[in-house]
């Protein structure tokens, strides 16, 4: 177990056992010195943690822990650079070494290493190239937030989100965004349902880039509604609709019970709790 990992340990238990800030200290002032014991030692004085906050500590800290390649260390500079934190920012004086310019390539450093502290990096690199006004590179962005997606609901999610927004509303018929769209917004599903599974549903339902199938959308759309989402019963009425429009082969007693599908629906997108019907579905 690594001393970031000790720490983090400790750290989970910090607001319920004051105990435990003396246990973090003791452990950080008893490790060996190295970049990854100075990147922790600014992390507490960043947040107050065994010693009064300091971030003129800090930030000499975090920079003595970058140049030995500590990623913590990387990752605070770039946190205090994009808050205005350094210490010549903070008392106002003229730049000196670093300025909100250099948050970037602090966070860039730190999401060149693997560690736990990697992802938040990525997700604030991610940001940053979406938006005109600093980076301004979306392909940078994607390929950020694609290293870390697999397993991360929110690059996921930002990932699902650009794509949806190049997309809609008006249905941009272009396979490759539609592919990565599913492909996102699938990953984002399976690791945030309560956020993705309503996007699921109408990608289904349209087939945007997929298949289209009622039996997955409806699938999909029950899972956000038992998940909170009343929109989900709206869908699931809805697709009920156009089901019955788009079949008119259907029998007599196939499209009287679809009509009941689509009452029922409507009746439950009115209920204040939809949780409370799961067993009901």
């Amino acid at each position: 177990m690594t001393l970031t990992d000790k720490f983090l340990e400790l750290h989970k238990h910090l607001e319920n056992n004051p105990d435990v800030e003396t246990q973090i200290k003791c452990l950080i002032e008893n490790a060996p010195q190295s970049s990854e014991s100075d990147g922790l030692r600014a992390l507490m004085y960043h947040e107050g943690i065994g010693y009064p906050a300091d971030l003129d500590k800090c930030f000499e800290l975090a920079e003595r822990a970058t140049e030995g390649g500590d990623p913590l260390g990387y990752f605070l500079l770039g946190f205090m650079c994009d808050n205005a934190e350094t210490p010549d920012q903070e008392h106002g004086g003229p730049r000196q070494k670093y300025d909100h310019y250099d948050a970037e390539r602090f966070y860039a450093g730190c999401a060149g290493i693997e560690s736990v502290w990697r992802p938040y990096a990525v997700l604030w690199l991610g940001d940053y190239y979406f938006d005109s006004a600093q980076g301004g590179d979306p392909e940078i962005a994607v390929e950020y937030l694609e290293s870390i997606a697999e397993d991360n609901s929110e690059a996921a999610g930002r990932l699902s989100d650009y794509y949806w927004d190049l997309i809609m509303p008006l249905y941009i018929e272009d396979d490759e965004w539609r592919a990565q769209l599913f492909k996102w917004t699938s990953v984002a599903a399976r690791l945030s349902p309560e956020d993705y599974s309503y996007r699921m549903g109408w990608l289904y339902a349209d087939g945007l880039g997929c298949e289209k199938s009622f039996e997955k959308s409806f699938d999909f759309f029950q899972e956000a509604f038992l998940n909170g989402d009343k929109k989900g019963a709206e869908a699931i009425a809805k697709i009920y609709e156009e089901y019955l429009e788009e079949t008119p082969e259907l029998s007599d007693t196939e499209k009287m019970k679809c009509r009941k599908e689509i009452d029922y629906w409507k009746n439950l997108s009115n209920v204040d709790n939809p949780a409370s019907v799961k067993g009901e579905c």
